[in-house]
């Protein structure tokens, strides 16, 4: 089916969809370009639009897309559209869109529909936690991070950030497809670490303990806090275990990542994420990390 009429409907509903009110209403999301569009297939998302235009994608674009017609034919419902170059710059976020644009159903987790423990995939829980975080392309990089290191699942506590913004998909580079997402309040995420058996390892400006000082073999959860303040020295609420800046809290345990100085004083929180994550990695190897793979 044609569309050429900038008022049809369904690009109205599309371009709709680029905004979070929407998203949030209708449980729906966009993909663009040829890899988005491919790993929101291969997670078994569902579609319920697909956008193509001829032009942009040109004949190499073509028929390397024609590589997913039988994922598209099997979705049954999908109905896809042929689009005019300025109906696709119209609906697409970017500036210079690939030509391709898919609409699809979120995937909705709860913390009762994460893997029970030795599900997944390692048997020894890996999670992030992310508090405060307000950027989407942030979020979507740890989702990326966390994808790859491991991790059973994204703890988004007390956040605003969707982790369907355009800005975050394009970051995770489709993680986010597949990687359980799960936005809490922190006493909801700490219960429910807590009644896993795993333990709360946090990120803080200032804390007493390197990261690599600490064992992350065991059922671990990573908590980073916002890049600009890092954790509030209240989180996550509870007293504090002795007095001074370096001491735990109850049940949280505190690691710095050191820096050489200058004028930064601080890390990105996705990169922080990053070195986390890969310092359990590196623990890990060999025992509980599963063997590494390419993804064409």
């Amino acid at each position: 089916m044609e569309l050429t009429s900038i008022d049809n409907p369904r690009v109205k509903g599309v371009v709709r969809l680029r905004r979070q009110w929407e998203r949030r209403r209708s449980g729906l999301f966009i993909a663009e370009g040829e890899r988005e569009v491919s790993r929101a297939l291969e997670a078994g998302l569902g579609l319920r639009g697909l956008y193509l235009c001829a032009e942009m994608l040109g004949s190499d674009g073509e028929r390397r897309w024609s590589a997913n017609r039988e994922r598209v034919e099997g979705q049954g419902s999908a109905v896809v559209f042929g689009v005019t170059a300025p109906l696709m710059t119209k609906m697409a976020y970017r500036q210079n869109p690939e030509g391709l644009l898919g609409v699809f159903e979120q995937p909705v987790w709860r913390l009762a529909d994460l893997p029970a423990r030795g599900e997944g995939q390692g048997e020894v829980d890996l999670w992030l936690v992310t508090v405060g975080t307000q950027k989407p392309g942030n979020l979507g990089a740890m989702a990326r991070s966390a994808v790859a290191a491991g991790c059973k699942g994204l703890l988004v506590c007390d956040g605003v950030v969707d982790a369907f913004n355009p800005n975050a998909i394009r970051a995770s580079t489709g993680a986010v497809f597949e990687l359980p997402v799960v936005a809490e309040s922190t006493q909801g995420v700490l219960a429910f670490l807590r009644g896993r058996g795993v333990r709360v390892v946090a990120a803080r400006l200032g804390a007493g303990v390197c990261y690599t000082e600490v064992d992350l073999t065991g059922p671990v959860a990573l908590v980073v806090g916002p890049e600009d303040e890092g954790l509030d020295p209240g989180w996550p609420g509870s007293v504090l275990v002795g007095d001074g800046a370096d001491e735990a809290r109850e049940g949280v345990e505190s690691v710095a990542i050191p820096m050489c100085g200058g004028v930064v004083d601080s890390l990105n929180a996705s990169v922080a994420a990053g070195v986390l994550l890969f310092e359990a990695v590196r623990q890990r190897r060999g025992e509980d990390v599963p063997a590494c793979v390419t993804r064409g």
